[in-house]
């Protein structure tokens, strides 16, 4: 157990990909729930789709840490604030500060590259540092 292989990073991005749509959802599902009481925003269909998309996304993490190594895995769910702020962006027509957001997008998409080009395909080791 350790590596992150082609189709570990794919399962990872599926739960990553449910959870920023999840987030979406609840974001909607609250926006038109207007002045309601948050036991019944909860029961919005925006709202129960968001969290359902979160359940899926739970299990789909739960596969992928039950093969990757946590301090690699992890790491990557940095992915989500990208995916986050574009859907708000397109879905939600959030307003963007495009020279903020570039920046910030970079260097994040530089750690994960990092990540997982590096220590994802490195030797799976022990708590000593041996290698298994």
């Amino acid at each position: 157990m350790g590596n992150l292989t082609l189709s570990t990073f794919g399962v990872l991005l599926f739960s990553i990909t449910l959870g920023s749509f999840g987030q979406i959802c609840l974001k909607q599902g609250l926006k038109h729930a207007g002045h309601v009481s948050l036991i019944m925003s909860m029961l919005t269909p925006w709202v129960l789709l968001g969290l359902g998309l979160y359940v899926i996304s739970t299990f789909t993490w739960l596969l992928v840490i039950s093969r990757v190594r946590l301090s690699v895995a992890y790491p990557m769910i940095s992915i989500s604030y990208v995916m986050v702020m574009l859907l708000s962006w397109l879905i939600l027509r959030e307003k963007i500060d495009w020279a903020v957001a570039a920046a910030a997008l970079v260097f994040i998409g530089a750690g994960v590259s990092f990540i997982g080009l590096g220590l994802g395909r490195g030797p799976d080791t022990n708590a000593e540092g041996e290698a298994n």
